[in-house]
């Protein structure tokens, strides 16, 4: 077998190995316990709504993905597309689909099981059951990226081949239909994540204000009936949207150096592995990452009875270090082998991207863990009243935007000029790519410890409605503990790589530009549409937070009204309470929600484009790129940090205090900050990308005709 032909199966590998892995790791859990028949009974309600919310919602995008695939069509039928990119935009949506599904599954599955640990063994069993749970949804993500962009490269290139014996013109072929697959995974996680996070949100809102405010009840207390639509919410979003969310970043960066590799060495004799070194370099993230895992599953397991929220909190710390020192070894011995020493710079730029995504993780931590200067203040503010707690978690969420700002702009730099960016622009570009494909490489273990966020916050909300002994709480609060510091980390990772494969994707774009128009030049100072393209761009993430703000809106405020009802009949003894009609509630509002940014995401690109040129619309990635990315990391931490402060206050026995009201007015203005808006805005900063990409053609075509008049 020659050797070019090893280095196309090795991703295939790669994934079956993950396969093997979640299956196992699947099988562990399974055979745990879920304690009792209530407990049991819990968490098979929060599967079912689970499933309806998800079941309801694909609904939706299937018909969503009719009506593109119609447009799609119109575009091949003038020759604007490839015929084969409908069916790569098909499978891509309906991948991102099945990953969030198969997410959803795995958390709702878990969860009543390691209430049950925490009950009858302790904080170290609940903690290994919790963490291997969450690694099986690491490697099914990882399972699916490397088989999915390795087949779909093999069948493209087999295809293509079938034609023409020329591999240049293959190739062009192939990396140029393969940005439709991150189109159709991009949609589908827009639809997941911020359905999901809308529907989180309005439900978790609701029963906090009236729950704890109103009503004085704890926190899950079994009285409130929109805690079962909350923790549902926890799986839709946190784990089903994330997942397919995660999904479409590591597609996106990959096939985005894809292409940009084939750009810089089209000429050159390696320019075969340049395309396929973004799968090798993921292989080497799952590899480094089964690693981890199982290592700080071996010293968890040691701890038994002596875990502690800090040991375990340093140990999954630990494992982040571990794989992300795992990666860079591997990677080196990839970019020797595949692309020779004399293309070392590769592995630089790489490295640089891993680098930048670990301190991203680190900078978030600092603004969102109660330990740490920004969220203590936070919590100290709280003794003024809702107001100051607000204002300063908007604060410093602002603050908290320079450092990963600063990261971003240090590793774009380097990327580009240690890849000899000065005299090869196309190499520069492609450096920049394989930064986010370091950055994304580390998301097997970034993923496990974020879906073990939700899953420790679901085996709370079990013991609660379970009414379970207090001590029972406290273990699995010990574990939410732990699971607020993975879960910042791993948001913070994914969005650092969202804004370099953001930046990648645009420059991808202007590549295609220059390809069909050269000697494009961007002048925003003499060209009006260039300028104004830039200004809707950055306009353009304004839009999306009001229009996702409201909807949380709406659906919080039907869901408070609700709430106030059945909460009066429960504690009167005249009503049960039910919970279906919350969820009927939110599952409603989330779609009406989303329908208009999701076809503005469309059309946007495509109608600037159009009408005012295709330097207008690489402004208006760069404006979105910019204002999306500053948005979402100040979004999602000072919505953590407010989060965070809040269950500080809790774990210091100061609930049912005018602090604690505080906290949680605070909270729920965060939550939609940080688990609605911020993760929106890693989707549409990539999706407006792609999208501009596949449209192409279509927009300098009909720019020219237009502009021609």
């Amino acid at each position: 077998m020659s050797g070019q032909m090893w280095v196309r199966i090795i991703p295939f590998i790669g994934s079956v190995v993950a396969l093997v892995v979640a299956l196992v790791f699947s099988l562990l859990v399974k055979n745990k316990s879920k304690g009792s028949k209530r407990m049991e009974e819990i968490s098979r309600n929060i599967f079912i709504g689970s499933r309806a919310y998800l079941n309801q919602q694909t609904k939706i995008m299937l018909i969503f993905m009719v009506v593109l695939c119609i447009l799609l069509g119109i575009m091949v039928n003038f020759g604007y597309l490839s015929i084969v990119s409908i069916p790569a935009f098909i499978s891509g949506m309906l991948f991102s689909i099945l990953i969030g599904y198969v997410g959803m599954w795995i958390s709702t599955t878990s969860n009543a099981k390691v209430t049950s640990a925490a009950k009858d063994k302790g904080l170290g069993e609940a903690m290994n059951i919790a963490i291997t749970a969450a690694s099986s949804a690491g490697m099914v993500l990882a399972f699916g990226v490397l088989l999915y962009t390795a087949f779909w490269f093999n069948i493209l290139f087999w295809w293509y081949g079938k034609s023409s014996p020329d591999m240049i013109q293959n190739l062009s072929q192939v990396v140029n239909v393969s940005v439709t697959f991150v189109i159709g995974a991009s949609f589908a996680a827009f639809f997941m994540r911020t359905g999901g996070g809308i529907f989180t949100k309005a439900a978790d809102m609701g029963a906090d204000y009236v729950g704890k405010v109103e009503s004085g009840l704890k926190e899950d207390d079994y009285r409130n009936p929109a805690t079962i639509a909350d923790n549902v919410g926890d799986n839709v979003g946190d784990v089903g949207g994330m997942m397919a969310d995660s999904l479409e970043s590591w597609l996106g960066a990959i096939i985005a150096a894809e292409l940009l590799g084939f750009l810089a060495f089209r000429n050159l004799a390696p320019v075969m592995n340049s395309v396929l070194l973004p799968m090798l370099i993921s292989t080497a993230g799952v590899v480094a990452s089964i690693i981890a895992i199982l290592v700080i599953k071996l010293v968890i397991r040691r701890y038994k009875e002596n875990a502690t929220v800090s040991k375990l909190t340093a140990t999954t710390l630990s494992g982040l270090l571990i794989t992300v020192a795992g990666i860079i070894i591997i990677t080196y011995f990839i970019v020797k082998y595949t692309m020779g020493p004399e293309y070392n710079f590769l592995f630089h730029a790489s490295t640089g991207g891993i680098v930048a995504g670990f301190l991203i993780g680190l900078f978030t931590l600092i603004y969102t863990d109660s330990r740490y200067r920004p969220t203590r203040n936070i919590m100290e503010s709280a003794k003024s009243g809702p107001a100051t707690y607000v204002v300063n978690g908007l604060a410093y969420g602002m603050e908290s935007t320079i450092l990963p700002a600063l990261t971003i702009i240090g590793t774009m730099i380097f990327s580009f000029f240690i890849c000899q960016g000065g005299s090869d622009f196309t190499m520069g570009l492609y450096g920049v790519s394989m930064a986010a494909v370091g950055m994304l490489a580390v998301a097997p273990f970034a993923v496990t410890i974020d879906v073990y966020g939700p899953i420790a916050d679901n085996a709370g909300g079990i013991a609660e409605m379970a009414e379970l002994p207090p001590e029972v709480r406290k273990t699995t609060d010990k574990l939410d503990s732990v699971g607020n510091t993975t879960a910042a980390i791993g948001k913070g990772i994914l969005i650092g790589s969202a804004a370099v494969t953001a930046l990648a994707l645009g420059q991808a774009y202007f590549s295609q530009v220059e390809l069909l128009k050269p000697g494009v030049v961007l002048d925003f100072i003499k060209d009006p549409m260039v300028l104004s393209g830039l200004f809707i761009g950055v306009i353009v993430p304004f839009f999306f937070s009001s229009m996702l703000l409201t909807a949380v809106g709406n659906a919080a405020n039907k869901v408070v009204q609700v709430a106030r009802r059945q909460i009066k009949g429960i504690l009167s003894g005249k009503e049960k309470g039910d919970p279906k009609e919350f969820i009927t509630i939110v599952t409603k509002s989330a779609q009406r929600g989303i329908l208009i940014p999701g076809i503005a995401i469309f059309v946007v690109p495509t109608l600037v484009g159009i009408f005012m040129g295709p330097g207008a619309v690489i402004a208006l990635i760069m404006g979105t790129l910019l204002s999306g990315f500053a948005q979402a990391i100040f979004m999602a931490n000072s919505g953590g940090a407010m989060d965070n402060a809040k269950k500080r206050i809790e774990e210091e026995g100061r609930s049912g205090t005018e602090e604690h009201a505080a906290s949680v007015v605070g909270d729920t203005v965060g939550d939609p900050l940080k688990d609605t808006v911020g993760p929106s805005m890693n989707i549409l900063i990539k999706l407006l990308s792609t999208v501009s990409i596949q449209t192409v053609v279509l927009v300098v075509t009909l720019s020219d005709k237009i502009f021609n008049l």
